[in-house]
């Protein structure tokens, strides 16, 4: 059929038709070398990306690991910030039981010079030093208890760990005319670091204390409850020191922001670190004429429904 068709077409016709396929073909071959360039241009700009993905993704792994160390150091120095007001917290406790002592050691002089020393009265003194002592001594294990250090998440009674916090800092809010209520149901297993949210604790506790005496308040009240959601528990700290400036409440989870002449302002950055930590939140509101804090921690079992205990 070619020979036919070829028949029918002058010459030009296909002098024509040959230059187009011949035109048709260089540009054909053109395009597939510029394709070429493009592939090869696009296959060293990949190369080029995932270096820069690579050094990027080390970039990111050591900008993760400086955070990790800053929120380190800024753990520890919260700890020690706390710690120094413990300290202080522990010194006044010891004063009452070793004035004691040395109330008792004064009497046994006398008791020597008037003769009064016999066998009921030895058992009087040793009762009476012993029960100074124990004083001391549980101070110093509750003390050893709270900042003892640990890392692994676990089950713990958030009611426990809150009163670890209370039994350090009872001191505190008795000299400071600081009412406290704390009111639970039954016993509240929650799943984190029960070291950690005992700190939690006692930098709430911390902060209520030196907002009631910034304000002067006098009748000071701080009342614990903790609730229960379908997966969380709540312990919930409610006081009546004023409250928080509005424009501040933003604000307050900011590391080292404080409204405190001597404030770290550590102290609530840390609780929503280590909450966070723990898969847990915190959230700070104005409630009344006060303020509260509510500590939410991932629940491990059901709480027993039993009559709520209150600790006044």
């Amino acid at each position: 059929m070619g020979k036919y068709f070829k028949q029918f077409l002058s010459d030009d016709r296909e002098n024509v038709m040959g230059s187009e396929l011949m035109k048709n073909n260089n540009q054909l071959e053109a395009n597939y070398r510029s394709l070429e360039e493009k592939y090869e241009d696009l296959e060293a700009k990949y190369e080029a990306l995932e270096i820069i993905n690579r050094n990027l993704e080390q970039r990111i792994q050591e900008e993760i690991t400086k955070n990790r160390r800053k929120d380190r150091i800024l753990l520890e120095q919260s700890r020690l910030a706390a710690m120094g007001e413990m300290v202080a917290n522990i010194g006044h406790q010891m004063r009452q039981p070793l004035n004691s002592l040395s109330l008792l050691i004064q009497d046994v002089r006398e008791a020597s010079e008037y003769g009064e020393i016999n066998n009921q009265y030895i058992d009087w003194f040793t009762r009476e030093s012993m029960i100074q002592i124990n004083h001391m001594t549980q101070t110093i294990n509750d003390f050893r208890k709270f900042y003892r250090p640990n890392i692994e998440k676990c089950s713990f009674s958030i009611s426990d760990s809150i009163e670890d916090a209370l039994a350090i800092f009872a001191f505190s809010l008795k000299s400071h005319n600081i009412r406290l209520e704390f009111e639970y149901r039954g016993q509240q297993m929650a799943f984190g670091n029960p070291n950690e949210f005992s700190q939690v604790v006692l930098n709430i506790l911390i902060n209520a204390l030196d907002a009631f005496v910034a304000k002067d308040i006098k009748n000071r009240q701080l009342r614990i409850i903790i609730k229960e959601t379908t997966e969380f528990f709540v312990a919930e700290f409610i006081d009546n020191a004023g409250g928080i400036e509005p424009s501040m409440l933003d604000k307050v989870f900011n590391p080292y922001f404080t409204t405190r002449p001597h404030g770290t302002g550590l102290g609530l950055y840390l609780t929503k670190m280590i909450m966070e930590n723990m898969n847990g939140k915190v959230i700070v509101e104005n409630k009344g004429d006060g303020a509260r804090i509510s500590l939410s921690v991932p629940k491990v079992t059901t709480g027993v429904n039993q009559a709520f205990n209150t600790l006044s």
